[in-house]
């Protein structure tokens, strides 16, 4: 069968619907991270994402007719993004504070407990308030799993001086380096995948690297009197 005329034009609109599909969730995570949005709207975002990309790129014929090397550099990108989503949850916030933040000693002056149901039942979630030692606030809140902090103590935190992010301790902010490295080898697998999955896409669409069928063995006329 010869290939489309159309094929290099559907393979590049393939490949862009793909990338914006599974690098927007990221995108999202980031902004939750940057501004402490709820995190709901990056998972919110990705299945979203995936809605929209089995309705035009990888449909459901596409994927019943696909070979299962096409499914599972498919499969791959979409775990890619997974782990970018992920890492988008963590790193934007603490990365922006490793580099522009500013050590300010501040004083808890608030403590509050959320508690809420989880998977290992009922968990809390602390959250504290800290204003520096000219009785200023500091923007946003620290929040733990656990509890942490008293309130009167006194502690040094990163600040940012727009006053646009909220502030971490210095601990926590080392931490962004554990997230920095898996974030950007998954967001270039992500890249690499989707390309190589919507220039895989037309090709299946054109009866190229589909699932071969084993041909079923010829049925004898006569039926064995213990067959039912």
């Amino acid at each position: 069968m010869a290939p489309s005329r159309s094929h290099p034009g559907t393979a590049r609109r393939h490949r862009l619907s793909l990338i914006a599909c599974f690098t927007a969730p990221g995108a999202v995570a980031a902004l939750t991270s940057l501004f402490a949005w709820s995190g709901w709207l990056a998972i919110i975002s990705s299945v979203v994402a995936l809605v929209i990309a089995s309705q035009l790129v990888l449909t459901q014929t596409m994927w019943q007719r696909a070979s299962l090397a096409v499914k599972a550099v498919a499969m791959a990108a979409f775990v890619a993004s997974l782990f970018w989503v992920i890492a988008m949850m963590f790193a934007p916030r603490l990365t922006v504070l490793d580099l522009r933040g500013q050590p300010v000693v501040a004083t808890v002056v608030d403590h509050d407990v959320n508690r809420y149901h989880g998977r290992g039942g009922k968990q809390e979630e602390h959250c504290y308030r800290l204003q520096r030692t000219d009785a200023s606030p500091v923007f946003g809140k620290i929040c733990r799993d656990w509890d942490e902090f008293a309130v009167g103590e006194t502690l040094t935190v990163l600040v940012d001086p727009s006053g646009l992010i909220a502030s971490e301790t210095p601990g926590e902010v080392a931490a962004a380096r554990f997230w920095q490295i898996p974030g950007l080898v998954s967001l270039v697998a992500t890249l690499v995948l989707c390309w190589v999955t919507g220039g895989l896409t037309p090709r299946v669409a054109n009866g190229h690297l589909v699932r071969r069928r084993l041909p079923r063995p010829p049925r004898s006329r006569h039926r064995s009197r213990y067959e039912l």
